[in-house]
């Protein structure tokens, strides 16, 4: 039957391919109590894992909350997204039933009845912020096993930087701290998934928070292996009854290296476009037409704009990609800091600069450095989307 090629939102049900170690062992590890990062670069499919996960917690009759805050911009946002959706689930209107309606006089005296912007108000929500965040707290109760889903919320916190430039570092704080305090109530069987396009890793690491989510483990996501890569195509190709040859299959492989789910399914599309709208047949030299069409389309824009997060280091970033992009080989640390300090021209400032932007590029899945001290892209695909946008 095979499954749908789905590039865009998070897949899930029988459209979830592979991971079963992965899923096996993050679930134990929530089952032993603890709380979860997915750490992973974009597209490497932290949101489809962190659903499957969920649906682990349902079958074994969990409380499960998913909470996606990408649209989501201030604290009142978050505030009201959090009550709208535990209201929406069953297993709170169960709750609300055995206690009587308190949790529903909570819910009401929380609920932000002013706009936001206006300056009144936002005297107002600043009073009485902490006291909601700590009725929040009470919603769920902490003694039945719950799953929480936390979804891009360091896009939350960047747009609270975005917001109030002078004190939206003091929201981010607190709110962090608020979260951390959530997990650490005595006894609480609510357990976490925090997972976001944007590292969070870099994110607190950037503004001095680690201390923030120590209390959280990090499961890192890795690429398919070779086999796993091979069936994946397979099952794409039976999906769209399209005859792939085992050869070919290695060649696409060969041509994207890192093995990222998503990158295969985004090669694979296009191969089936030729296919399909202009007759093509597959061999070596459609899946190379089919390659450079893919990194001159808009699939692999993502990576460019999370750029904007880096902030004050944007400019220094975007000036290594651009130059790592003319090299297969790569540069050596040397090289790379030559290149900033004669922009920066100051040493010291330039070792702080060069130290944070190779842990966040290689974080993110930009970079790798190999054997022999150099550094370079990750990714072949990346690399040849960026020289073809950037440095031509």
């Amino acid at each position: 039957m095979g499954i749908n090629n789905i590039t865009g939102p998070p897949v899930e049900g029988d459209d979830f391919f592979g991971r079963e170690k992965e899923l096996e062992f993050a679930w134990g590890h929530i089952k032993k109590g603890n709380s979860l990062l997915l750490s992973a670069p974009r597209r490497v499919g932290k949101s489809s894992f962190a659903k499957k996960l969920l649906e682990y917690a349902r079958e074994d009759n969990w409380n499960t909350l998913e909470l996606n805050l990408e649209e989501v911009k201030t604290e009142e946002g978050f505030v009201k997204l959090f009550i709208e959706k535990i209201q929406e689930e069953c297993w709170w209107l169960k709750a609300k039933e055995k206690t009587n309606n308190t949790i529903a006089n909570i819910l009401e005296s929380i609920k932000p009845t002013f706009k936001i912007g206006d300056v009144e108000s936002s005297v107002e929500w600043k009073i009485q912020k902490a006291d909601i965040y700590n009725k929040l707290k009470t919603l769920i109760d902490h003694k039945e096993e719950t799953l929480i889903m936390v979804d891009e919320v360091t896009i939350l916190l960047n747009s609270f930087i975005k917001i109030d430039k002078e004190n939206g570092i003091n929201d981010v704080v607190f709110f962090l701290n608020w979260l951390r305090s959530f997990r650490q109530v005595t006894g609480t069987k609510i357990h976490w998934i925090f997972c976001s396009s944007i590292g969070i890793e870099n994110f607190t690491s950037r503004h001095n928070l680690s201390y923030t989510l120590n209390d959280v483990s990090s499961l890192q996501l890795s690429e398919f292996t070779k086999e796993q890569a091979t069936n994946f195509i397979k099952e794409l190709a039976i999906s769209e009854n399209l005859k792939i040859e085992d050869v070919h299959i290695t060649y696409m492989l060969d041509k994207l290296v890192w093995n990222l789910p998503y990158f295969i399914q985004i090669l694979f599309l296009n191969i089936d476009k030729l296919v399909k709208i202009h007759g093509k047949t597959i061999s070596e030299q459609t899946i190379n037409e089919a390659y450079q069409t893919l990194i001159s389309e808009k699939h692999l824009n993502t990576w460019d704009e999370r750029l904007n997060e880096y902030g004050e280091f944007e400019s220094y970033t975007r000036l290594l990609l651009k130059n790592l992009s003319k090299t297969k080989e790569g540069e050596s640390r040397d090289n790379l800091y030559n290149m900033l300090y004669a922009k920066i021209n100051d040493g010291e400032k330039t070792e702080i600069v060069l130290n944070k932007l190779l842990y966040m590029l290689k974080n993110d899945g930009y970079l790798i450095d190999t054997e022999d001290s150099r550094y370079t892209f990750r990714s072949p695909l990346l690399r040849d989307f960026w020289y073809n946008r950037f440095s031509r």
